[in-house]
């Protein structure tokens, strides 16, 4: 717990102890005990320079008004109700509060606040604040979408874990360890998944010689097919990754926790898929 002392100093300790910079973000999701709104395991650190600069101006920002607003010096004091009235004080919509509740869950020990109590205040703004609803090319139903079965685990990873469809559908087995799957991200830079058991075991059991592959003009058509068979218009297969993000933030993890789970160089990036 951080010591009393200036606010300055405070907030520094705070980001000192959850600095994740050039940590396995896989290790600290499997380590950290904190689950997102759709229990999703998420790390208890800040992965980037931008996620640390933005957790340390939003902590700061909320300490000076526990000063200003209940005369609490001592962060540690600062409760659910303080961080609820900080919240509401900013007259922002839930999407924007979602990403406050995200960051205040990774340091929650330091404040007085539990991450059950984090989850309970998600709910009760989430009832109570404006949700933007966007447009977007994202799809729906998608859990209803059954492709051949050479195709599936391609889908599957596209759908659940936000692969681009590159990396989907060329995989070396041998990149593969245990149930996480190391594959490249456009650009070269290397990123990982944790897979269930059963999606590792469809990708091996349609691997040939060592490696899973399946045409990009027949995963195409496939996929055109099945989305038209629902009534929506065919948004390529990228509007996977755009139902991906919406999925992803609005289960409650932040648009930065996002943008690194899609291999974004820029968390810029991630806006136009979450409209």
């Amino acid at each position: 717990m951080a010591r009393a002392g200036s606010i300055n100093y405070q907030v520094s300790n705070i980001i000192k102890a959850h600095n994740g910079i050039r940590q396995s973000k896989l290790e600290s999701r499997n380590n950290s005990g904190l689950t997102s709104e759709n229990g999703h395991k998420v790390s208890d650190k800040f992965h980037s320079y931008k996620s640390l600069d933005n957790a340390r101006n939003d902590l700061t920002n909320l300490a000076k008004y526990a000063k200003a607003e209940f005369g609490i010096k001592d962060m540690s004091k600062i409760d659910k109700e303080i961080v609820n009235q900080w919240i509401k004080n900013k007259n922002i919509t839930y999407n924007t509060a979602s990403n406050y509740l995200s960051e205040i869950n990774k340091v929650h020990e330091h404040l007085n606040i539990t991450k059950e109590e984090v989850k309970e205040l998600r709910q009760e703004l989430k009832k109570e604040l404006k949700i933007n609803k966007l447009e977007t090319r994202a799809y729906k139903h998608l859990e209803r979408i059954q492709l051949p079965e050479k195709s599936q685990p391609a889908f599957e990873l596209q759908r659940d874990y936000g692969l681009r469809v590159k990396a989907a559908i060329h995989i070396k087995i041998s990149n593969i360890q245990g149930n996480r799957l190391l594959y490249q991200e456009k650009g070269g830079k290397w990123n990982e998944k944790e897979l269930t058991p059963t999606l590792v075991l469809k990708i091996k059991e349609n691997a040939v010689e060592g490696k899973y592959t399946v045409p990009e003009d027949t995963y195409y058509g496939q996929l055109k097919r099945e989305i038209e068979k629902t009534g929506q218009k065919f948004n390529g297969t990228h509007g996977i990754r755009h139902t991906y993000a919406q999925k992803e933030l609005e289960a409650g993890k932040s648009k930065q926790e996002v943008s690194e789970a899609m291999g974004h160089s820029r968390e810029e990036i991630t806006n136009t898929y979450i409209r």
